[in-house]
C-alpha cells in the first residue's frame, strides 16, 4: 500500500502543475497526496454531497476521490468517479489520465491510448499522460513512437525516472544500445533504487560484453530487490558467459525459488549442469522444463542431445521424434536424428535425416557431415555416398 501511495503521489503531484482545471479544496487533494486514502474519500464524498461546488469544482472532486478510491484498491469505483467527472467537465485532463491509467492496468491498451491522447490533447503539457502513452507504445512494440512521447515527458519532467527508464527500454528494442544506457544511468542518478534501469543496463552491459559493469549491475539490483528472480537469471547469464557454472547454477536455483513455474529457469540450469558435467541433474530439469512448457520443441532437442551423450539412444530418438511432431522441419532435430541413428547403426534412417535437412534448404555444406565420427557407421553405405554426391 504504501509503494501505491508514492505513485499516486508523485502522479497527481505532476498533475497539479501542469493540469488545465481549478484546484479541488486543499483537504481533499492534501489527503489524496499524502496517501491517506480512506480519509481522502470521506472528505471528498462530504465536500460532493455538499451542494455547493460549482460544475467545474464538483468534477475535479470527483476525480480526486477517484484518485482515493484507486489508492484503496477499489478501481472500478474510482473508473465510475472517473466517468462522472467527465460527465462533468469534458476539458477536465486529470480524469482522462486516471481512466486510461486504470484502462492501462486492466491491459486495455486501446481504451487507455485513446483517454490519455485525450488528456494530452486538452494539455499538452501532462507529462504523466504523455510517460502512460509512451509506456503503452514500448508495451505494444510501438518502440519509435514510445520514444517521442517519452522523449517529450521527459523535456516537461526532466526528473521522471520512470520515463527515462522505459524511453530506455525503447532504445534497446531499437538497437541504439548507446542511448539507452545513457538514459538508464540517467534515471539511476534520479532514483538510485530504480530497479528496471538497473536491470535494462545490466542486459545491455551483458550483451556488449562489459561483464564487469554488468555484474555490478546485477549485484545492486539483488541488494535493491532480493525477490526479482530476474535479477538471478541475469547474473547466472554472467557467470555462464565467464564460466563460473558453478555460481551460474546457485543464482538460478535462487530465481526458481521465488518462481519455480518458469521452465526457461530449469532449462538454463539443465543447461548449465551439463556444462558442469552433471548429465543426471541436467536430465531432472531438461525434464521438469518439459512438463511446464509441453509444447516447446526446443526443450526436447535439448534433451534429446543430453540423452545421445549420455549413450541413450532410443530415448534420444522419441525426444527428437517428438520435436518434429511439434515443429515440422525443424532442421536441429532432424540432423540430430540423423546422427543418432547413425549411431544406432539404422543407415537407412540416418540417410532419410539427412536427405530431409538437405532438401529443406538449410544444409549447403556437407563438409561437417564428413568430418563428423557419429556418421562412421554409415559412411560405406550406398545412400550416404549418394548424399555425398548431391
Amino acid at each position: 500500500m504504501r509503494l501505491l501511495s508514492v505513485m499516486i503521489a508523485a502522479v497527481v503531484c505532476g498533475i497539479v502543475l501542469t493540469s488545465s482545471v481549478a484546484c479541488a479544496s486543499e483537504d481533499c487533494r492534501k489527503l489524496v497526496m499524502e496517501g491517506r486514502f480512506e480519509e481522502a474519500v470521506r472528505e471528498c464524498t462530504a465536500e460532493i454531497g455538499s451542494g455547493k461546488l460549482p460544475k467545474d469544482a464538483l468534477a475535479e472532486h470527483y476525480s480526486w476521490r477517484a484518485y482515493a478510491r484507486l489508492g484503496e484498491g477499489s478501481a472500478q469505483k474510482a473508473m465510475e468517479d472517473f466517468d462522472r467527472a467527465i460527465e462533468l467537465d469534458a476539458k477536465n485532463d486529470i480524469s482522462y489520465l486516471g481512466r486510461g491509467q486504470i484502462s492501462e492496468m486492466k491491459k486495455d491498451y486501446e481504451a487507455a491510448r485513446a483517454d490519455l491522447s485525450k488528456a494530452i490533447e486538452i494539455n499538452p503539457g501532462n507529462a504523466a499522460a504523455l510517460a502512460h502513452r509512451g509506456t503503452i507504445s514500448y508495451v505494444e512494440g510501438r518502440y519509435e513512437e514510445a520514444v517521442v512521447d517519452l522523449g517529450r515527458a521527459v523535456e516537461l519532467d526532466p526528473k521522471n525516472a520512470r520515463a527515462l527508464s522505459f524511453r530506455g527500454n525503447a532504445y534497446a528494442a531499437l538497437n541504439n544500445h548507446h542511448k539507452a544506457i545513457d538514459d538508464y544511468t540517467r534515471a539511476l542518478e534520479l532514483n538510485p533504487k530504480e530497479f528496471l534501469s538497473l536491470l535494462g543496463r545490466g542486459l545491455l552491459r551483458k550483451k556488449l560484453r562489459r561483464y564487469e559493469e554488468a555484474l555490478a549491475d546485477y549485484n545492486r539490483l539483488i541488494d535493491i530487490a532480493p525477490g526479482f528472480w530476474q535479477a538471478y537469471q541475469g547474473r547466472a547469464d554472467i557467470y555462464a558467459a565467464t564460466k563460473g557454472y558453478g555460481r551460474a547454477i546457485e543464482d538460478l536455483s535462487v530465481a526458481i525459488k521465488i518462481e519455480p513455474a518458469r521452465a526457461m529457469l530449469y532449462s538454463q540450469r539443465g543447461l548449465m549442469y551439463v556444462f558442469n558435467k552433471r548429465p543426471d541433474k541436467a536430465e531432472g530439469d531438461l525434464s521438469k522444463a518439459i512438463e511446464l512448457s509441453p509444447m516447446s520443441s526446443g526443450l526436447r532437442v535439448a534433451r534429446g542431445a543430453l540423452y545421445k551423450e549420455m549413450g541413450r539412444l532410443d530415448d534420444s530418438v522419441a525426444d527428437l521424434k517428438k520435436a518434429l511432431e511439434l515443429t515440422p522441419g525443424q532442421l536441429a532435430a532432424m540432423m540430430l536424428l540423423a546422427r543418432v541413428e547413425s549411431l544406432r547403426k539404422d543407415t537407412s534412417e540416418a540417410c532419410r535425416w539427412l536427405n530431409a535437412a538437405y532438401g529443406k534448404g538449410d544444409v549447403r555444406n556437407v563438409r561437417p557431415v564428413i568430418s563428423e565420427k557419429d556418421f562412421d557407421n554409415i559412411r560405406e553405405s550406398e545412400c550416404y555416398r549418394k548424399f555425398v554426391e548431391r
